[in-house]
């Protein structure tokens, strides 16, 4: 390996995206076809237990091995011919196990906001996710899903690369079609629900009325920056009704109705009592 600058050169290597859109056909056409036929072995063959026919066929032949060396020669053939052979471990352990446990800590770290509901959009999309797969999986063999993805994998990008103009342009189009649908749909909902709203509030009493005048009702053209201007009226108008007198101050949205009080004056109160004492027979 040549060095630039002192600094070891890397020579042709691919990168993941480079591998996935075909920038190098000879590398991502072994490399495809390497995952296809290894994919089509485990479908075939049933590797484990070629694997366990194999290892005690090994192990008794080296151990016979060994047994009729150190009998014949005092030095066992096995001990006295192995290969010379060099640890993977201490590569394995420095290269690739750091890079497993940042990604086992951060695959961590997602799942439970997911789970505990860090972010509740995030964990409705997990749980949509999850019934899809749930229903692919009904019908669908495990087998089946993992060849498909390994052909969506090394085909999907190299698409998208190709036209990604076009791609790009229908799928703004797209989605700005499904946007319009969805608040046509909500405002027919809307619409269809009102009537019901309507009836449930007037049998709500006081309270439905309440719940009614103080609640904001959000349109499908409203958006976030219409909900800031909104929030900053409000403020600007409670700073404006702090400087008026305190009788006008509890009155409005924020404070709950009251019970109403009985309608009777002081004259009436007397005048009742009176006539109730008139009917009352003395005592002799």
């Amino acid at each position: 390996m040549s060095e630039v600058n002192g600094t070891p050169a890397v020579g042709k290597q691919c990168s993941v995206q480079d591998l996935l859109t075909w920038k190098d056909p000879v590398k991502t056409g072994k490399v495809f076809g390497g995952l296809i036929l290894t994919l089509l072995v485990f479908k075939t063959v049933n590797l484990f237990n070629v694997f366990f026919h194999l290892a005690y066929l090994g192990l008794l032949i080296s151990a016979a091995a060994e047994y009729a060396g150190r009998l014949v020669t005092g030095t066992g053939f096995v001990t006295k011919y192995k290969p010379q052979t060099h640890s993977h471990s201490a590569r394995f352990n420095d290269e690739v196990l750091p890079r497993i446990a940042s990604f086992n800590e951060k695959l961590e770290e997602e799942v439970k906001k997911i789970l505990f509901a860090h972010n509740i959009e995030t964990t409705l999309k997990g749980a949509a996710l999850s019934y899809i797969l749930y229903k692919v999986t009904s019908y669908f063999s495990l087998y089946a899903l993992i060849t498909t993805a390994v052909v969506l994998t090394f085909t999907l990008p190299a698409v998208y690369v190709k036209n990604k103009k076009e791609i790009d342009a229908a799928v703004a189009q797209y989605s700005k079609i499904a946007s319009e649908k969805a608040t046509e749909f909500t405002n027919t909902a809307s619409k269809q629900a009102q009537p019901y709203v309507d009836s449930l509030v007037e049998k709500s009493g006081p309270l439905g009325s309440f719940i009614k005048k103080n609640l904001p009702t959000r349109t499908a053209g409203s958006t976030v920056g219409g909900e800031k201007e909104a929030s900053t009226a409000s403020t600007s108008g409670a700073s404006k009704t702090a400087d008026a007198p305190s009788t006008a101050s509890t009155s409005g949205a924020s404070k709950f109705p009251e019970v109403p009080t009985s309608s009777l004056d002081k004259s009436t109160m007397e005048d009742f009592v009176d006539e109730a004492s008139s009917k009352i027979p003395e005592a002799h």
